[in-house]
This record gives C-alpha cells, structure tokens and sequence, in this order.
C-alpha cells in the first residue's frame, strides 16, 4: 500500500475556507495542490525505489565510499543504532533511517509554518530544498548533504495537505471527496516513477535521480503558477500563528484524556502492524532481487518494478475496500472503526507468510516465482487498504476537539517508528534464514492485530464518541 506522505503537524480544524473558482465540481486549488503532491510523491517514491540498491551496489563499495562527503560519521551513527554488518546490511540500516525520518520530520517543518514563515512561505522553501536535494544526488560526493535537504525539505513541504482543507468550510462535504481525489496524485505517481527511474538508473545511477529531481521542479513550478488559487500566505499565517484571535482552549474531560491516553498507546502497536508495508522500500527490494525470477517473457524486469505494481495493486484495493464497507454497511451493522483497523492488520499480517513459502518451497537464488511476490502485494494491499486508511480517521474522529490536531500529526509517527524498525530488520538478511525472516514480519503484524483486536472489544466505545469530530481524511 503506497502510503499518503506524512501530514504535518497544522492541519488544524479551524482551516479557511475560501469562494474561489471551480474545476469538476471542486475548488482549482485542489487542482493545484493534487499535481503539486503527485510531482513530490514522482521524486520521492522514485527515490525510494533505487535507494537501497545504489548503496548496496555502488555508494558504499570501497571504491566509492572514501569520497562522500560525511558518510563516515553517518555509518558510525548507524553503527551504533543498528550495528549492521556488511555493505548489504549497512544499505538496508541507512534506507530504514531515512525513511523513518520522512514521517518526523513534518512536525518540524509545522513549527515553522505555524510560529514563522506560514504555510505557502514554508512549503515553497520547503520545495526548493527538495528539488536540491534531489539534484545533489546525481553525485556521489553529496549524498549525505542531499539526504539532509531532502528531509528538510519534506518537512516543509508537508502542508500541502493542510492547503487542501483550507479550500472548504468545514461543514462543506466535497472535503472527504477532496482528500481522496488528493490521494489518487500519489497513487498514479507511485504507478509511474519507480518504473522511469529505476530504467534510468539502470543506465547510469544518476540519470535515475536526476529523474527524480526533474519531477520535483515541475511540481515546484506547477505550486508556483497556481498560488493565485490557493489561500492567502496572510490568511494561513494568521489561522496559525495565532495573530487572529484565539479562544482560550478548553480543559480535557476524563473521557478526552482516557482517549487521547489509548491513541498514543497505539501509535507503537500500529508501528508493528505497518511492518510488512513499510519493508517493502527496503530489505524486500535486496531480498528480491536476489530470489525472485525476474524474467518476464524475455525481458529481465527491474526488482524495483514491484514498486509501481504495489502503486496498482494499491489504487484497485483502495477502491475495493470502500465499495466493501459501503455495501456491508447497507446490509448490516457498521463495524467499528478500530474493528476495522484490527482485521485490517491481521489481513496484512498474512503478506509476509506467502513470501516465507515461496522461500521455503524455493529456497535457491533467482528460483521464488513472481507468483509469491504478486500475492504478497494483493495480501498486503487489501489489509493496509483499510489499516492505513481508517486509522487516520479514527484519530481525526476519536480525537478531542482541542489537540485534533496534534494527535491527527501524531498518527504519522507510527509509520516513522516503523521504519526505525524495519531499519534493523533488514540488517538481518542474511544473517538468519528466508523463511525466518519474513515470519518475523508477519509475527510482528499478529502481535499488533490481536492488541488491536483487544481494544476493538474492551475500548470501543471509549474510540467512538457520539459527538464525530472532523471528516474522516482519506
């Protein structure tokens, strides 16, 4: 499941909606901010495809590796945190931190948007940053400073998404609407980039990041033409850094700090149940290239290619998943929100296991079918279809009205924890077997869903208040 790139921390329910002129029934401004996030998501996920394997295979060779700028002091940081052994490992541990760090970096870049420049102000910096980081990584000497720019850079840029509801009321409904038309900019890039830069990459290394650079400037520029359609850079200032003025916020009942209690519990069992998605960006890509058959009818297919199907997959689970609840719904009771989240999770806990067979029943290299790997996404995807989904609208619905939004950005946070986790994991190849790795992924999924599962029963009506809070964001 290709994940919706992390939110940052002022997405605030108090968002300034705006009469402006309309394309397809929605604000142009939605437009706007749905190329700009598909351009991102192009350089981003483009980057995460070849990430792993250009250190495993060229960046960290001793033949490369003397001459990049700070990668010293960062191999002894990964040292210390994963103690990876060997190039393989040491790839894995630094693609794990990275994308761990995606997810944290947006409450940072909140800070800023909400305490100093505002949110248009920030996310073109933000933008610019991105598109730099992106360019440096076309040498090799710059790798560690282009890493750095990008998570600077995606920090800042993460009130995109907090743009988009500034373009309704809040009683508006095309707001739901608005946020999976938003999503689809990430699901088409995710379909398209992976496979453009890893054929480029093929080439040379750095025709694959340039690749990626060159998408993120034209979402750069694409933001640039269509600020006229957006919120004012006063407006969102002034909602956010308080120079209107604000109510004194009310105190939390019992009940909103039981609730706001149990949701930061379940940010670390969420980590663990976002394990066998979240690997997918890192050790899955090394693993598979060296057991899937990758031939496909005479033609040797990029491992990074499983990327751009998971995008597919993901695009058609998403689909299913809510045409599903929507007619259950209609025939029987609802289920709950966190009901959902917990089957969801067991689902996605069964992903890990068909690799684990198609290891066990072909425990050779380049000999597990393509098969195994196709049913892995088909498994995974329908599960993080509705994990990922429904439980950021059980935080935005479950949350208290006074830290909505802190608690909203807080979600991310288990994807950040994840990737930390995920980090370490793939340092484990080749240290234990196949099988046994990926039953540790799948292990880590059951654990997550049968906590989940508790709290579906002893917890629910304390995660569903009557009053709803914000509309669920898709």
């Amino acid at each position: 499941m290709t994940e919706i790139l992390p939110v940052s921390s002022d997405v605030a329910p108090s968002a300034i909606a705006r009469n402006q002129r309309e394309l397809w029934g929605q604000p142009i401004g939605l437009w706007v901010l749905t190329l700009t996030e598909g351009w991102v998501g192009f350089s981003l996920y483009g980057l995460q495809a070849i990430l792993a394997l250009y250190l495993t295979d060229h960046l960290l060779q001793p033949e490369h590796s003397g001459g990049v700028l700070g990668l010293a002091p960062l191999e002894r940081f990964v040292s210390v945190l994963y103690a990876p052994i060997g190039p393989r490992a040491m790839a894995g541990a630094i693609t794990g931190l990275f994308l761990a760090l995606i997810y944290a970096a947006p409450l940072l870049g909140g800070f800023l948007a909400d305490r100093v420049l505002g949110q248009t102000r920030t996310i073109l910096l933000g933008a610019v940053l991105m598109t730099a980081g992106h360019f440096l990584m076309a040498f090799d000497w710059s790798f560690v400073l282009a890493l750095g720019l990008l998570l600077a850079g995606l920090g800042m840029a993460g009130g995109l998404r907090a743009q988009v509801g500034a373009l309704y009321a809040l009683s508006d409904r095309r707001r739901s609407d608005a946020y999976q038309i938003y999503a689809m900019g990430l699901q088409v890039a995710v379909m398209v980039s992976p496979v453009l830069c890893a054929s480029l990459a093929q080439i040379a290394w750095h025709w694959g990041f340039l690749a990626a650079g060159l998408g993120m400037l034209i979402g750069l520029v694409v933001y640039l033409i269509g600020r006229r359609w957006l919120p004012s850079v006063a407006a969102s200032a002034n909602s956010f850094s308080g120079t209107e003025e604000k109510h004194k916020r009310p105190a939390l009942t019992s009940r909103e700090k039981r609730t706001t209690a149990l949701l930061l519990v379940l940010v670390p069992v969420m980590a663990l149940g976002a394990v066998p998605n979240s690997e997918i960006f890192d050790g899955y890509l090394l693993w598979g290239r060296e057991h899937f058959q990758l031939h496909l009818l005479g033609y040797e297919m990029p491992v990074s290619d499983l990327v751009s199907l998971d995008g597919f997959v993901s695009a058609l689970c998403s689909v299913g998943v809510l045409w599903f609840w929507k007619s259950y719904a209609r025939r029987r009771q609802d289920v709950s929100e966190i009901a959902k989240v917990a089957i969801g999770t067991f689902i996605a806990a069964f992903a890990p296991l068909l690799l684990a067979l198609g290891a066990w029943l072909s425990p050779g290299l380049h000999e597990v079918s393509l098969f195994w790997g196709v049913a892995f996404h088909i498994v995974n995807d329908i599960g993080f279809s509705m994990y990922y989904a429904i439980g950021m609208a059980l935080f935005s619905r479950a949350a208290p009205v006074s830290i909505n939004t802190v608690l909203v950005a807080c979600f991310s946070l288990h994807l950040f924890l994840s990737n930390l986790l995920i980090g370490k994991l793939a340092t484990l190849l080749g240290r234990m077997s196949d099988v046994s790795f990926w039953l540790l992924h799948s292990g880590a999924a059951l654990l997550a869903a049968a906590i989940l599962g508790f709290c579906a029963v002893r917890f629910r009506e304390l995660l569903a208040p009557e009053q709803q809070m914000l509309p669920p964001i898709s």
